[in-house]
């Protein structure tokens, strides 16, 4: 009687710890490392299983680049290896009950690409910000770094040619060429009534528009009278027009007139 009880105690012992002892089998086993093609490991790598998302949950590499899926069903499978930065790669494993699979990965580097993001000058800033502002207020007349490039001229003053009110003496070629507006010529005005002329924002005296290049200028303004004249160039001598060039070149204001 104590044998056949002993028995039953055993089997139903057995019973209880079948469940406990199916869940502790280890299964399959894959590890493994994610390099870059220069050999570099690559830790924060997310590893998965292919189709088993869910049932297997993915792991990430660690500082050393280094990864392991565990309890694995025996059997095929595929391993997805993916970074920023790198294209994924998938290897194909076969899985054995009890056995560690190594899959080492090599991923190759490939350009993120960015959103093209447009970048815009601000207009008022820089040594063009006051042109640009005063060209915004539409008064006067004005001729743009494009505007220069697209005309071709050979010299500053073929340049104003194309502005209306704008009166180019005609010369030898080679001479200055004298630039007067409808206003410094007309009647009721002294004859002896100058054009004044600035360079990069400061007073240019006795200097003549042809003294430098068109392509080395970034922009020019014209005012044909004194109520256009804007308070930065306005004086008690500016009663006949002005003409305002601004350079490309930073040191070309500090030259020395041509008097010849």
């Amino acid at each position: 009687m104590f044998r056949t009880r002993s028995i039953l105690i055993h089997f139903v012992w057995a019973l209880l710890l079948c469940p406990v002892l199916a869940s502790a089998q280890p299964g399959g086993v894959i590890a493994g490392s994610v390099r870059d093609s220069a050999g570099q490991r690559l830790n924060h790598t997310i590893v998965r299983l292919v189709g088993l998302s869910g049932r297997v949950s993915p792991v990430t590499t660690d500082d050393s680049g280094g990864y392991r899926l565990s309890g694995l069903a025996a059997g095929s499978t595929r391993v997805f290896a993916r970074r920023i930065g790198f294209a994924p790669e998938t290897l194909s494993i076969v899985v054995v009950e009890g056995q560690v699979q190594r899959a080492d990965f090599v991923l190759d580097v490939v350009p993120v690409e960015l959103h093209a993001a447009l970048v815009r000058a601000d207009p008022a800033r820089g040594k063009m910000g006051p042109f640009n502002m005063r060209r915004a207020r539409g008064v006067g007349s004005f001729v743009t770094r494009g505007e220069i490039e697209k005309r071709q001229a050979s010299s500053v003053s073929e340049l104003l040619r194309y502005i209306p009110g704008v009166d180019v003496m005609q010369r030898m070629a080679g001479e200055p060429q004298p630039v007067r507006m409808q206003r410094s010529f007309s009647s009721s005005l002294p004859g002896n009534c100058p054009v004044l002329m600035y360079v990069d924002g400061q007073p240019y005296p006795n200097g003549n528009l042809d003294d430098f290049a068109p392509l080395s200028l970034e922009g020019i303004e014209v005012y044909k009278s004194a109520s256009e004249i804007p308070a930065a160039f306005r004086t008690r001598d500016a009663t006949c027009g002005l003409i305002a060039l601004w350079t490309r070149d930073p040191d070309a204001a500090k030259r020395k007139p041509n008097l010849e």
